[in-house]
C-alpha cells in the first residue's frame, strides 16, 4: 500500500479488507492495481445519542463501520434540548444522568483517531436549549416579560421560551463560550466544532428585556437579525480559539452578513436558506438533503440503497411542504465550495442505526468517493453483498451491549 499521508494508507487498508477472501482458512486476494482518491473531502455521518443513548462499545462499532466504508467524519450530536451527554467541570449539574465521562471521551477520541475518523463535537445554541435553561437558568434563561400570552413561531407553532437561550445577556454568552472551551479541550484534534444554529424560535426574544436592550444597543432591527448576529458571534469565538465552526442551515439569507464566511453551513432543509443562496452569500456547504440522507424512526421517510446510489450530492430534495426543495429538487453546479455530504441518524436505537448503515453506507460512500464510476444498481448490489457480510461481522460479531 502506498499513500501520500497516513489517512490514505488507512483507506487502502479498508479496500484491502473489502477485497480479501478466505477459503479453507487461507486468505487470498485477487491480483490487481487500484489507484484512486475521494471525489469529496467531507464524507460524514451524524449520530444522535440524545434520543437514544449509545454505549461506548456501540460507538466503537459505529466507528469501525465508518472506517470500513471510508466515512471520514463522525459528527457527535451529544447535546440537545432533552439531554447533555458530555461531561463538564464548569457546569457540573449539566450532564444528564446518562453521559460520557472524561475518560470515555478520551477513549473514544483515541479509538477514532487510530482508524482515521475525525470527530466533530456539537454544542446546540441558541435553540434546543431546554436542558441548559432548566439546569442553569441563572446563566442562560431569557428575562421574559410576564404577559401571559402564547408565543408563536413563524409557522404558527407554540414556542416554549425555555427552548431558547438569551442572546442579549453577557452572562449567557460567557457561559456558552465556557462550554465551547470545554469541547475544545475534550476534542483537541477536532478541526471543527458544530454550534447548532437551527430551529431557534427567535420571536420570543422580542419579549426578553435583555435581548431588546442588546438589539437597541447594537442597532439590530428584528429578532431575526439578532438570531443571525448571535450565530455570528458564536462562530467568531470558535474561530478565535483556532477551530472552524459548522452550523445547520438556520439563518436567513438577508442576514448572512452577520456570520463569518469561514463558517461551514450544513444545508439540510432548504427552508431558511437554499444551497444556491448559501453559495451566493459566500459560504462553503455540506449537503444533508433530507432525501436521502436522513435516517428517522418513521418508515414513511425511509430511503433505500438504490435511492442513495442514484443520488447526486449536488441535489437537495425534501418531502416537507415548507421546503423550497419540496416541489422540485434544487441542484447546484459542481463547485469546490461543496465540501461533501453527511448521513444523519435521528432518534434511532443502535440496532436500527446499524441496519440503516449496513444498507446505505456502501451506496453513500460510492456517491462521494467515485461518483463517475457508479455501476448499475443490480451490479452494485452483487458487489456489496459480499462486502456487507464482512461489514456485518465487523459491526456485530463478538459484540457485547
Amino acid at each position: 500500500l502506498y499513500a501520500s499521508a497516513r489517512e490514505g494508507l488507512l483507506y487502502g487498508l479498508a479496500s484491502l479488507l473489502q477485497l480479501i477472501e478466505c477459503a479453507n482458512g487461507t486468505p487470498t486476494i485477487a491480483s490487481l492495481r487500484i489507484k484512486d482518491a475521494p471525489a469529496q473531502e467531507y464524507r460524514g455521518f451524524m449520530l444522535d445519542t440524545v434520543s437514544k443513548p449509545y454505549s461506548m462499545q456501540q460507538l466503537f462499532k459505529i466507528i469501525d463501520l465508518c472506517f470500513f466504508y471510508k466515512i471520514n467524519y463522525l459528527h457527535l450530536h451529544f447535546a440537545d434540548g432533552a439531554a447533555y451527554r458530555y461531561p463538564s467541570r464548569h457546569f457540573e449539574a449539566l450532564p444528564s444522568k446518562f453521559h460520557y465521562s472524561f475518560a470515555e471521551i478520551e477513549q473514544l477520541r483515541r479509538y477514532a483517531t487510530s482508524r482515521g475518523i475525525r470527530l466533530i463535537p456539537e454544542f446546540e445554541c441558541p435553540g434546543h436549549a431546554t436542558v441548559l435553561n432548566r439546569t442553569y437558568p441563572q446563566c442562560f434563561l431569557c428575562d421574559m416579560e410576564e404577559k401571559g400570552e402564547v408565543l408563536l413561531s413563524e409557522l404558527g407553532d407554540p414556542i416554549n421560551p425555555e427552548s431558547l437561550i438569551c442572546a442579549g445577556s453577557e452572562k449567557s454568552f460567557a457561559a456558552a463560550k465556557a462550554l465551547i472551551d470545554e469541547l475544545a479541550e475534550l476534542f483537541p484534534d477536532s478541526e471543527y466544532i458544530h454550534i447548532g444554529g437551527d430551529e431557534a424560535p427567535h420571536q420570543s426574544w422580542a419579549h426578553c428585556r435583555a435581548c431588546r436592550a442588546y438589539m437597541k444597543q447594537h442597532g439590530l432591527k428584528s429578532t431575526k437579525e439578532l438570531y443571525s448576529e448571535y450565530v455570528g458571534r458564536i462562530a467568531s469565538y470558535v474561530l478565535s480559539i483556532g477551530r472552524k465552526p459548522i452550523v445547520w442551515e438556520g439563518f436567513a439569507s438577508e442576514s448572512s452578513h452577520f456570520v463569518p464566511k469561514e463558517t461551514i453551513v450544513i444545508a439540510w432543509e432548504s427552508h431558511y436558506q437554499t444551497a444556491p443562496e448559501l453559495l451566493k452569500n459566500g459560504f462553503r456547504i455540506i449537503n444533508a438533503s433530507w432525501q436521502p440522507t436522513y435516517f428517522v424512526p418513521s418508515m414513511v421517510h425511509r430511503w433505500d440503497a438504490e435511492k442513495v446510489l442514484r443520488w447526486d450530492p449536488h441535489v437537495w430534495e425534501h418531502w416537507w411542504e415548507h421546503s423550497e426543495a419540496h416541489k422540485q429538487p434544487i441542484q447546484i453546479e459542481p463547485t469546490d465550495a461543496l465540501l461533501g455530504a453527511s448521513l444523519c441518524s435521528w432518534g434511532l436505537s443502535f440496532e436500527l442505526s446499524i441496519s440503516r448503515l449496513m444498507e446505505n453506507f456502501p451506496a453513500f460512500s460510492q456517491s462521494l468517493w467515485s461518483p463517475a464510476q457508479k455501476p448499475a444498481f443490480a451490479d452494485f448490489h452483487l458487489i456489496y453483498k459480499k462486502v456487507g457480510e464482512k461489514a456485518s461481522r465487523l459491526a456485530l460479531d463478538n459484540f457485547e451491549k
